[in-house]
Order: structure tokens, then C-alpha cells, then sequence
């Protein structure tokens, strides 16, 4: 039976042994993340007000959620969140993102809240700039998450759409497990944190966000990550405006054409359209067999009417009947042809022929 992820506090996962990997393996020790972390945060003004650490029974693979104190929404609170492994079964990954002050669920943006490294080169420089540069733009992120939070509670599900995004996540996204889609379930028909509309879109986010906590931390931010952007794609959430950032690294600021375009209820347009694609390409799938299934019987069939036969086949064949029919003139009958008369012809011409056995 696997172990079971646990919780580490700071000291444990800096006493974890370091790999001893091919000399193009660049280490990224858990305890160096701690540290670049702490003080990109601490130089962006930021204070830790919480850590949270998950890894594997060997410490090999890990998980962190510092919780900080920035922002000014009720529900939201801004977290900086990274993971790291020691056995090459993952990349070094960090982001910014939000947790849910009651729940403690998370949300990861979708699209840039994240970065990964592959441990090789000049890995551990660069990833000290990357922690900065996410870090520089936390409050972009944290604004965004702010944004798509409000507008999911604008958004109805009934139990049936709810179960069709469950499936597309569990079956076509694949970031939920069958036991994590079961609590999912389970949260739909009763849920441990009452929302002011458990139909809501933003109250189904938050039971999936709920089972994802029991995600394995070598999957855990990439569940996330995919969870959000699906549902910001999905649903088509705008983008929040932020004149600060730098427009030749990212872009937020939607153009004008974006601006105009009318607003169309996902719950009632694209979810519908994607289960009908999926629907439809399955029966194409079915009649694209049965045709096939169709087309050899019809095969088969005109192979048993139509034998085809090589050449010497057909020499055996004709041998096999001419000795056959040899073999019956002489064990059976013996035809004697008497010599015809002309009173005989007559009888032939009237039909009228007259056989002479031995």
C-alpha cells in the first residue's frame, strides 16, 4: 500500500538528503527555494503570514503555500505557492496565486501564474529571477483571481451542468482522481461550506478546489493551473485591467474589439457545445464501425458466392471431374449406338430415340 502524503514543517524538508544525479543535473534544494522566496517576498513588501509544506514520505517531492498579507477582498487572501522534487519526477514549478480565507481552498491563475524549470544548466540562477519576476507581478495575479472569483458567482449551474463539468474534468482534462471525483459528488448534494448560492459557479470551483487538496505535490499545481484556465476559457472571464505591466513581457489589456463584443452565457452556450462535440464524435465513431463491420460481411459474403480460383486450381478441378465422369461410363452403362435406318432416322426426327443397353 503507497504511503500517504503528509505535512512537513520547515526543518524536515531542509534535512532531506540532496540528490547525488549525473553532473548535468543542477540541484534545487528545497531549503535555497525557501530562502529566494522569503526574500523576493519580504523585498515586494509582502509579509508571510502562514507556511504550509506537503511532501512524500521521503521528502523527495514537495509543496509549499505561504499565505500573505495582501488584499483587501473578504474571501481572498494572496498566496505564493511553489513545488520541487529531488528525484527528476518533476520540474520546479512557483506561482502566485489566492486562498480562500474560510476553506482554504486555492486558485492558481491559468495562464501565467506559473513557471517550471528543468533542473539542468544554470537552473538554480535562473530560477532566483523567476521567483522575482512572479513576485513582481503578484498583485496583477491576485487582482485577476479577484476578478474571476466575483464573476463565477455570477454564474448559475444546475446539478446537470454541474455533473457535465465534473465529467470533462475527471474524463477529458484528467486532474481528478475517482476518489477526488467522488467527493466532488458529494460536495454537489452536500457541501461542508455553505455559499451564498451553492448552484453558483465560483461553489462548484470551490469543491473541486476542496478535493484537490488531496492532489499528490507532483501534480498539485498543475491540477490547479488547469482547473483555472479551463474555467476561465470555458466561461470566458475578461481580463483585468493593469497599466503597469509591462506590455513587451505580457499582455492583460483586452482590445478594443473585445470590449464590444456582447456577452454570452457560457452556461447556456459553450459547456452545451462541448458535450455536443464530444457526443458527436462518438457517433461518428459508432457508424464509422459499423460501416467497417458492414463492409467485411458484404466482403465475406460475395467471397462464398464468387469462389476465385488460380489456374491450377481449375486444371485440378477439370481433371477431377472428367475422371469422375469416366469412372461412371464404365462401372454403370455401356452406351451402344446401333446403326440408325432410315426408318430409324425418322423416328429420331419425331423424337422418338431408341436406346440400345448391353
Amino acid at each position: 500500500m503507497p504511503r500517504k502524503i503528509k505535512e512537513y514543517g520547515r526543518a524536515d524538508l531542509i534535512g532531506v538528503p540532496l540528490p547525488n544525479h549525473a553532473s548535468t543535473y543542477t540541484v534545487i534544494s528545497h531549503e535555497s527555494i525557501m530562502d529566494l522566496s522569503a526574500k523576493a517576498l519580504q523585498d515586494a513588501g509582502f509579509v508571510i503570514t502562514s507556511e504550509n509544506y506537503r511532501a512524500t514520505h521521503d521528502g523527495n517531492i514537495a509543496s509549499a503555500i505561504y499565505t500573505l498579507n495582501y488584499g483587501d477582498d473578504p474571501e481572498l487572501s494572496m498566496m505564493f505557492a511553489w513545488s520541487n522534487s529531488y528525484n527528476k519526477q518533476m520540474r520546479f514549478k512557483c506561482g502566485i496565486g489566492a486562498i480562500h480565507t474560510t476553506n482554504k481552498t486555492t486558485m492558481v491563475c491559468g495562464d501565467m501564474g506559473s513557471w517550471a524549470r528543468k533542473h539542468i544548466g544554470t537552473a538554480d540562477t535562473e530560477t532566483e529571477d523567476t521567483i522575482k519576476e512572479q513576485v513582481s507581478l503578484a498583485k496583477m495575479y491576485y487582482d485577476q483571481l479577484v476578478s474571476d472569483k466575483e464573476r463565477m458567482k455570477q454564474i448559475t449551474l444546475d446539478r446537470k451542468k454541474q455533473a457535465q463539468l465534473l465529467g470533462i474534468l475527471f474524463a477529458d482534462q484528467e486532474i481528478l482522481t475517482t476518489e477526488q471525483a467522488s467527493l466532488i459528488r458529494q460536495q454537489m448534494s452536500r457541501p461542508l461550506h455553505q455559499f451564498a448560492d451553492n448552484n453558483s459557479l465560483w461553489a462548484f470551483y470551490n469543491y473541486v478546489t476542496l478535493a484537490l487538496q488531496q492532489s499528490h505535490p507532483k501534480t498539485w499545481m498543475e491540477d490547479q493551473r488547469v482547473l483555472h484556465w479551463f474555467i476561465s476559457e470555458a466561461f470566458k472571464f475578461d481580463k483585468v485591467e493593469n497599466e503597469e505591466v509591462d506590455k513587451g513581457t505580457v499582455t492583460l489589456l483586452p482590445s478594443d474589439s473585445d470590449s464590444e463584443e456582447e456577452t454570452v452565457d457560457p452556461a447556456q452556450v459553450d459547456l452545451e457545445d462541448s458535450i455536443a462535440e464530444i457526443e458527436a464524435e462518438n457517433a461518428a465513431d459508432a457508424e464509422m464501425q459499423e460501416m467497417k463491420t458492414e463492409q467485411i460481411i458484404n466482403e465475406r459474403e460475395e467471397e462464398d458466392e464468387n469462389p476465385v480460383y488460380d489456374e491450377d486450381q481449375i486444371a485440378e478441378r477439370i481433371r477431377e471431374d472428367e475422371a469422375a465422369v469416366a469412372e461412371v461410363c464404365d462401372d454403370d452403362m455401356n452406351f451402344d449406338m446401333a446403326s440408325v435406318d432410315d426408318e430409324e432416322e425418322d423416328d429420331v426426327q419425331s423424337g422418338d430415340m431408341d436406346f440400345g443397353f448391353a
